[in-house]
C-alpha cells in the first residue's frame, strides 16, 4: 500500500500553520512525497457582494387584521466599494499570498525537500481547499488546528476551517498542534471493518519512522460489569489488529470507560506523538463531526490523523 504520494499544505503565515509546515516536511522525507503548498486568498472587500442591500423602505410587519399594502423591498448591489478599492486590495491581498508561498517554499528547500505552490482565492477557504483536494487527487492534507485569525480570538481550541476540512475531504487529514519526530503512535481499534484502512496507514508509518505502535480498545464499564467474558472479546480484537504491525514494536493496551475520553487520557500517558484514528464523513457531512472523532479532535494535545 502506497501512501501519502501527494500533500497539500495550506498555509496561512499562522503559528500553526508553520508546525504542520515542519510536519509536512519530516512526512515527505518518510515516504518520498510531492508536496504543495496552497495559500487561499479570501478578500474580506468581495465577501459583501451579493449580500449588499440598500434599503428604500422600512419593513414593518402586518399585525391582525390590518389591510396588506406593497412594499418595496431592499435592492442589491454587487457591493459598497469602488472597484479600484476592491483591485487595489485584492493585489494586496495576492502579494502577501505569494510571500507565504515564496517563504514555505524556501523553508521546504532548506530542508531538502523540493516543493510547488498554488495561489487561489476563493470567499470560503475550507470549502477552496476541499476542492482542489478532489481535483489533484491527493493523498494527505497536513493543516494546522487554527488560522491566523482563529490565534487573535475567534476560536482558540480547533479552528472552523480545520474542522470542515477534516470531514469534508474525501482524504486522510492530519491536523497538527505540535510539531513532533513520530516515534510512537496511538491506535484505538474497536473491530469494526471501517479500520483496517486506519490500521494499513498507521503500520507504514510505523515500519517507514521506525514508530512504536500502542493499540488501544476501549471497553464501556457498564457494559464490563454486567458482562466480564467482554474483556476476552477486546483482547481479541487486539490482536488481531497486532497483526497489521508484523515487524514493528507493538503495545497492547485495554481500559475500560469513556472511548473519547479514554483516548485523549491514554495519548498524554503513554507520550504518543500521534493517533492515528477512523473519522469523519464528507459529501452531505461536511463540517460535521460525530462521536468519538468530535471529541478527540478538539481536545486531543498531539497531532491527530482521520483515515477515511
Amino acid at each position: 500500500m502506497e501512501i501519502f504520494q501527494k500533500i497539500l499544505v495550506p498555509v496561512d503565515g499562522s503559528l500553526q500553520s508553520k508546525i504542520a509546515q515542519e510536519m509536512a516536511v519530516f512526512i515527505s522525507k518518510l515516504f518520498e512525497s510531492k508536496v504543495t503548498l496552497m495559500h487561499v486568498i479570501r478578500n474580506e472587500l468581495m465577501a459583501f457582494g451579493d449580500e449588499v442591500y440598500i434599503p428604500r423602505e422600512s419593513f414593518e410587519p402586518m399585525t391582525t387584521g390590518q389591510i396588506p399594502r406593497e412594499v418595496n423591498l431592499p435592492q442589491t448591489r454587487r457591493s459598497i466599494f469602488p472597484d479600484e478599492v476592491i483591485n487595489e486590495v485584492t493585489e494586496q491581498y495576492w502579494d502577501k499570498g505569494q510571500t507565504l508561498l515564496a517563504e514555505g517554499i524556501s523553508m521546504f528547500a532548506e530542508a531538502g525537500v523540493s516543493a510547488t505552490k498554488k495561489l487561489i482565492d476563493g470567499k470560503d477557504i475550507a470549502e477552496a481547499i476541499i476542492t482542489e483536494v478532489e481535483s489533484g487527487h491527493y493523498n494527505l492534507v497536513i493543516m494546522g488546528n487554527s488560522s491566523g485569525e482563529e490565534e487573535a480570538g475567534l476560536d482558540l481550541h480547533l479552528g472552523g476551517v480545520a474542522k470542515k476540512v477534516s470531514m469534508g475531504a474525501k482524504t486522510i487529514v492530519m491536523v497538527v498542534r505540535k510539531k513532533n519526530d513520530v516515534k510512537k503512535l496511538l491506535v484505538p481499534v474497536d473491530g469494526s471493518a471501517k479500520e483496517g484502512k486506519a490500521l494499513q496507514v498507521a503500520s507504514q508509518i510505523a515500519k517507514t519512522a521506525g514508530a512504536t505502535s500502542v493499540l488501544l480498545h476501549v471497553q464501556e464499564k457498564s457494559l464490563l460489569k454486567l458482562r466480564p467474558e467482554i474483556m476476552q472479546v477486546g483482547l481479541q480484537i487486539i490482536q488481531r489488529a497486532s497483526s497489521a504491525f508484523e515487524g514493528t514494536q507493538v503495545e497492547q493496551k485495554l481500559i475500560a470507560g469513556d472511548p473519547a475520553k479514554m483516548i485523549i487520557q491514554s495519548a498524554e500517558q503513554t507520550g504518543v506523538d500521534l493517533i492515528v484514528m477512523t473519522g469523519g464523513g464528507h459529501g452531505a457531512f461536511r463540517g460535521l463531526v460525530g462521536g468519538v472523532s468530535d471529541h478527540v479532535l478538539h481536545h486531543a494535545t498531539v497531532p491527530i490523523l482521520l483515515v477515511k
